[in-house]
């Protein structure tokens, strides 16, 4: 997917990440719910034949980022969790189907268009871009109506037992970082009882299901 990037935007991917830290390219192959209606045309040189431009670029923009955070850990990150499940053998002529790659990618994206949905006052505080932090990347990070800092963790399936731990960490460091009081946030399509159990200790922890509802034209 990447070496595709490469050949059809007729970039180098290490002289973009030596620029701005790709950014401005990522910015580019962000296209949202929004653009979708509005029916912007394809920000990038892709070729997605007759497939959801959202959903194919969304996949692509998933690449980019996994790319970002390896060179952002100086080599030392594992990507083999967050690689998406299956990749198109190419985007000419061939079937993407939107639910099975990219899922985790389209809940960021959704959730950064509708932040409020999630809990009313909430702002995003991280520029657009997961923030980088000793125990690895905070999917989204905001601040709530009384100004405490709230880090948000983002599964698309269900939230296994080890989550818990990740989120604490990402908070703990947060709380290194900026200091002041740190929520978190869980934010998956249902919980694991251990979860839960654990969730209940946490004062400053809270669960979020989410769900989606198609929209037929």
């Amino acid at each position: 997917a990447l070496l595709r990037i490469e050949r059809l935007e007729e970039i180098n991917l290490d002289e973009e990440f030596d620029r701005d830290e790709m950014s401005a390219l990522l910015r580019r192959f962000t296209y949202s719910m929004s653009d979708e209606r509005a029916g912007r045309p394809n920000p990038t040189k892709m070729n997605v034949g007759q497939n959801s431009l959202r959903s194919v670029l969304n996949w692509y923009r998933s690449h980019l980022n996994q790319y970002r955070k390896f060179r952002l850990s100086d080599g030392l990150w594992d990507a083999q969790d967050d690689i998406p499940e299956v990749e198109p053998e190419d985007t000419e002529g061939v079937e993407i189907r939107p639910a099975t790659f990219g899922l985790e990618a389209d809940l960021q994206m959704a959730l950064r268009e509708n932040i409020s949905q999630l809990e009313p006052g909430l702002e995003i505080i991280d520029g657009g871009a997961e923030r980088k932090v000793a125990s690895g990347f905070i999917d989204i990070l905001a601040r709530d109506q009384s100004g405490k800092t709230v880090v948000i963790e983002l599964k698309a399936d269900v939230a296994r037992d080890g989550v818990v731990a990740q989120i604490l960490g990402y908070m703990g460091d947060i709380q290194k970082e900026m200091g002041g009081e740190v929520r978190g946030i869980i934010v998956a399509s249902g919980f694991r009882q251990r979860v839960a159990s654990a969730a209940q200790a946490v004062p400053n922890l809270s669960l979020k299901s989410y769900g989606f509802t198609f929209e037929f034209r």
